[in-house]
């Protein structure tokens, strides 16, 4: 399987948490810091660490907010999952087109000169 670029579409979920990690791990080593010291920061163990990034543990996503609060990603994360756009249903499509409500007849009369 030829390596995906960071421009093409992700093939797999492995290819996707494999990604996920490699570029975890570049910005640890971009503030030049260990996993012990990014473990030690996010208030986790090293070893819990170690195996999250070497791809081997799971994390919840409490703790992966806080890996990612420490590296200052966390706005990237909530750019994940794009908002929903209001674009029209199959549903909306096939409804019958609303019409004017009556107006309702008044219970007070109008008052007399």
């Amino acid at each position: 399987m030829s390596s995906v670029s960071s421009d093409n579409l992700v093939q797999s979920d492995r290819e996707a948490v494999r990604l996920f990690l490699e570029r975890l791990r570049q910005h640890r080593l971009k503030l030049n810091w260990s996993q012990a010291e990014l473990a030690r920061r996010a208030g986790l163990s090293r070893p819990a660490y170690q195996n999250f990034e070497n791809g081997y543990g799971n994390i919840t996503l409490r703790n992966l907010l806080k890996i990612l609060g420490v590296l200052g990603l966390t706005n990237q994360f909530a750019q994940l999952i794009p908002p929903v756009t209001d674009e029209p249903t199959l549903a909306s499509l096939t409804r019958p087109a609303r019409q004017r409500a009556r107006r309702r007849p008044s219970l007070v009369s109008p008052a007399a000169p």
